[in-house]
Formats: structure tokens, C-alpha cells, sequence
């Protein structure tokens, strides 16, 4: 794995819960601090917001932010108590930062949040990701698209007036007004790490759920951990005597928003590497690209399909996809720890080169989603979509094939298209496909340049072997059945035979069994191969 700034400092059973999906993130309002805030104004911490109240009430002690705001709701009405929020929480002004964008990039399926702003669902819309939020208990029995991101707002948020929980009644009522709320996320905690996000000691939220935690666990609580920049020892042995662990980062708390958003990166890098690296493939030659370096020009094509016409893209779009040379694959093809949709998806899509996406489902427009984010590679994603269904507006701009309702009522007009696409698409990177081998080699992976030259290998056969029979010949056999063919049809010299075994042999081993490859079975595999395609 690559070095990393910050993963030095998780737990490793934090990370192992990390990527098996099983860490609940929780929120708090230090985290809307990493907003982007207008010129001249300020987004106030939790203890700040409490003395802008106070100030606005006659005669009143400032003791902590409960009492201010509940005792301007009393003095005032909860409905100015609201409008005051809405105006210091700058609803109307504040945008979700750098940070709130990296932490939205992550493979969450469920965020918890006591804030009542919307910092994190703007945050989620800037990544082309939909959550729903869940305010009351009605929407617990409502299920969503297995990839839509839950997110838990256990204290309401400011479209909800009568839902916040922001006086003294709100936090001493919650537990008898909200007891499925509380259940929820007792029942995700009893499977899931929580991981705390821009909370203090001192912050009544954190306690709240801290202390619903260990009521309803108790000793059969999963470690807890929170996740600080420069926690003093005496802050850190405060947390850890409340069971606790700190995550405590090194760096100028002043560059919180910044250390924040690497963090969050670097964790989504880590859990995309870790997926990759563990997962179990029903197709050897996926497991071959995907072992391949991230900088590395792989022949993966993503397929984002409604479960319902899987068998029809494989019947007939797969075989048109691998006469170009690629690999395709969908997320049923693999196996990965854990058990969250939605990471294994994301690891996937941002692995291949290329993406097909036939937009028929919530799901697949989901995952479209997440493909589009990623503008470098805008050019390699193909929209289908079919004839009875409008376009979405925002999808006006991108190239898209329209198929009819059912595809097999004209499956050779659909799979033409689609060919014709990926000639297209193609193009450009043919050269870097066939100099990808020697690149590897220089850069001494020699690992991935075996992987990466058999691959080329297998792509010169299917494509010479074309030349001579049809492509009902070639269309489900193995390396080891094209270079049969490949002599039959005197397209390399039977000489070449026992050379060409080992060859593939020492790449089996590394694909399987990721086995080191020496520079000099490498450099001999890289040219040999070289040498056969330009014969």
C-alpha cells in the first residue's frame, strides 16, 4: 500500500471496521466550523451560539448554551427561538467546504448528525450522491434504494421546527418523545464502531448520545472513537475515561479544515485500496486488471445495469466489450468484505477505465453519479437510456444511446451502437495500452507489467485470430484456447509454445497468489511478447 500522512494515526481494528462497513460516523457542530462561511462573518462553535442568545435576554447570567436558548424560547417564543437560529447558523449563506466534500466522498451508508443545518446534504449533492434524510420515526419503516445514504438528524433540523431538540424540554423529552429514534441507533451501534466528528467534552449533544449509548449497551458497547487535531493529554485522558479513544492527529489546529479534508481522503483512498486488494472475482481476467496499480491503464468497463436486464448485457453487450479489448464487469461479479453496497460500488467504478451505465434504476442513476464526478473521464462513460423514459436535465450535456423498453426487440441495433461507442472511445488510448508493459517495466513494477502485457497479449490473438474465423470462435475461450487457435492458424510459430506456457503460468501466479515477479522474468515476458506482436 502507498504511505500515507495520516492512516498512521487510525487504530487498525478502527480500519478493519472501516472497510468491512461497519463504522457509524456522528457528526457534531465543530464540524460546520470547515464551512465555506461569506466575508465578515463566522460560524459559532456550540458555547458561542449560547452567548449570542444571552446577550439578547434582560438581566440574564450566561451558564451554558441549553439555558440561554431555552430561556430565550421562553422569553421570546420557540418560533423567534428558530428564526435566531436560522440567522447565526448563516442557513441561507453558509456552503459545505473542502471538508464537508471529502467527507461526503466517503462510502458511508449511514451518517448520524445533531446539527441542524444542511451543510451535509449540500455537501452530499456537490458529489453527485442523494441521502435521505430521516427526521421523524414515521420515515424508520420507509426503505430507500439500497444505495441511497441515510442520514440520521437525531435532533431535527430548522425545516422541522417542532422536531429540533434544542431546549431543555427538547433534550429531557427526547428519549420518551423519540423511543424508536433512540432504538435506531442503539440497534446500529450494537454492529457498528461509532466514530465522533467535531464534538467536545463539553458539548451536551456528545454527552446525550453517549450517555444513550451506554444505557442501552452498556459493558457490550463497541469502542468508541473521535477523531481530534492536537488533543491536549489532559483533554485526551478526559475522553479516554469516558471510554473514549482519541484520534488524535498531529498538526496546527488552525488548519483543522484542511488536515480534516486530507484525513477524509486518505481513508477513502485506503478503504477503495482495501476493498480492491480482498476481494473475491468470478472472472480471472477482472481480478487481473484490478490488481493492477492505481496510475496504471487498465481494460475494466464497469457495468451500472438494472439487476432485471443483467442477463441481456451479458448475452450481448459483454462479448461486443471484450472484442474491443476490455473487461467487463458489474458489482455481482464480486465479493468484498463487508457488507456495504455502496463501497463496493464506488472502489469499483473508481478502479475502470471505462463505464456503461443504463440509467433504468434510482440505483444505476446513483452510480451514474458517482462516475460523473470524476471529470477526467466524463469521455468514457456511456448513458443508455430507454425509449418511454425522459432524460434527467442535468444529463442534457453528456452523449447517451436510447434502447427500446424491452432491448431484446432489437438487440443487434442496441449492440451496434455500443460497438460503434467504444471504437470511438477507444481510440485515444490504444497507444497507451500498447506501451503500457514497457512503462511498467521502467517505473520497476514488474508485477503489473507481466499483468499488463499478457493482457496486451490477449488482445492482439482476439484481434488477429478475427482475421480468420468468426467471433462465435473466440467468444468465451481461454488465453491458453486462443493460443491454440493462434498456431492453427500459423499466427505464432509453435516454437514459440512452451515460452508462451511459462509465460502465462508466471503471470497466473501473480494474479492468484500475488507473487513477486523478478526483474528478469519480467523484462524477458515484456519484450518476448513485444516481439510477437510486431512480428
Amino acid at each position: 500500500m502507498k504511505n500515507y500522512k495520516y492512516i498512521k494515526y487510525f487504530p487498525k481494528p478502527f480500519l478493519e471496521d472501516l472497510v468491512t462497513g461497519k463504522t457509524l460516523p456522528i457528526v457534531g457542530a465543530g464540524f460546520s466550523k470547515n464551512a465555506d462561511i461569506p466575508p465578515n462573518k463566522k460560524m459559532l462553535a456550540w458555547d458561542e451560539l449560547g452567548i449570542k442568545f444571552a446577550e439578547e435576554i434582560e438581566d440574564y447570567k450566561y451558564s451554558n448554551p441549553i439555558d440561554a436558548i431555552s430561556a430565550y424560547s421562553h422569553e421570546y417564543s420557540r418560533t423567534k427561538m428558530v428564526e435566531k437560529l436560522t440567522s447565526l447558523l448563516l442557513i441561507n449563506s453558509v456552503k459545505p467546504g473542502n471538508a464537508h466534500k471529502a467527507f461526503c466522498e466517503l462510502q458511508f451508508d449511514i451518517v448520524c448528525t445533531t446539527n441542524f443545518e444542511f451543510l451535509i446534504e449540500d455537501g452530499y449533492k456537490l458529489v453527485n450522491k442523494y441521502c435521505r434524510p430521516i427526521i421523524d420515526e414515521d420515515q424508520l419503516s420507509i426503505s430507500g434504494a439500497s444505495e441511497n445514504i441515510v442520514l440520521l438528524k437525531l435532533h431535527g433540523d430548522l425545516h422541522h421546527p417542532k422536531r429540533l431538540v434544542a431546549t431543555e424540554e427538547d433534550y429531557d423529552s427526547f428519549l420518551n418523545k423519540y423511543p424508536m429514534l433512540s432504538t435506531y441507533l442503539a440497534n446500529l451501534l450494537i454492529s457498528r464502531t461509532p466514530l465522533f466528528i467535531g464534538y467536545s467534552l463539553d458539548d451536551a449533544d456528545f454527552r446525550q448520545i453517549w450517555q444513550l449509548i451506554k444505557d442501552r449497551l452498556g459493558s457490550l458497547r463497541r469502542q468508541a472513537y473521535v477523531i481530534k487535531i492536537d488533543c491536549s493529554s489532559h483533554e485526551k485522558a478526559r475522553f479516554e475515561r469516558r471510554g473514549v479513544k482519541v484520534i488524535n492527529i498531529k498538526g496546527n489546529p488552525s488548519d483543522y479544515p484542511t488536515i480534516l479534508k486530507d484525513v477524509f481522503i486518505e481513508l477513502r483512498d485506503y478503504w477503495n485500496k482495501s476493498l480492491i486488494e480482498n476481494q473475491i472475482v468470478t472472472e480471472d481476467n477482472a481480478m487481473a486488471e484490478l490488481s493492477l496499480p492505481e496510475d496504471s491503464s487498465n481494460r475494466l468497463c464497469f457495468f451500472s445495469i438494472p439487476v432485471r436486464l443483467l442477463p441481456f448485457y451479458k448475452k450481448y453487450v459483454f462479448p461486443v466489450v471484450k472484442r474491443q479489448g476490455l473487461i467487463p464487469i458489474s458489482a455481482d461479479d464480486v465479493i468484498t468484505i463487508g457488507e456495504n453496497w455502496m463501497a463496493k460500488v464506488t472502489a469499483l467504478i473508481k478502479k475502470s477505465e471505462f463505464i456503461v451505465a443504463d440509467i433504468g434504476t434510482q440505483n444505476t442513476l446513483f452510480e451514474l453519479g458517482l462516475a460523473l464526478s470524476n471529470k477526467e473521464r466524463t469521455a468514457r462513460i456511456l448513458i443508455i437510456k430507454d425509449e418511454l423514459s425522459p432524460l434527467p436535465a442535468d444529463l442534457n450535456n453528456y452523449l447517451f444511446i436510447t434502447r427500446p423498453e424491452n432491448p431484446y426487440d432489437n438487440s443487434e441495433d442496441i449492440t451496434m451502437q455500443i460497438e460503434h461507442w467504444f471504437m470511438q472511445a477507444l481510440e485515444p488510448l490504444k497507444q497507451s495500452y500498447q506501451d503500457e508493459p514497457e512503462r511498467l517495466l521502467k517505473k520497476k513494477e514488474y508485477r503489473a507489467a507481466v499483468i499488463s502485457a499478457v493482457s496486451l497479449f490477449e488482445n492482439h490473438l482476439r484481434s488477429r485470430i478475427l482475421d480468420y474465423t468468426d467471433t462465435r470462435m473466440i467468444k468465451s475461450k481461454s488465453l491458453y484456447s486462443l493460443v491454440q487457435l493462434a498456431q492453427e492458424f500459423e499466427i505464432i510459430s509453435n516454437n514459440n509454445t512452451a515460452e508462451i506456457k511459462e509465460w502465462m503460468h508466471i503471470r497466473n501466479q501473480a494474479v492468484h497468489s500475488k507473487q513477486q515477479v523478478g526483474f528478469r522474468d519480467a523484462k524477458k515476458i515484456v519484450n518476448g511478447i513485444y516481439k510477437i506482436i510486431n512480428e
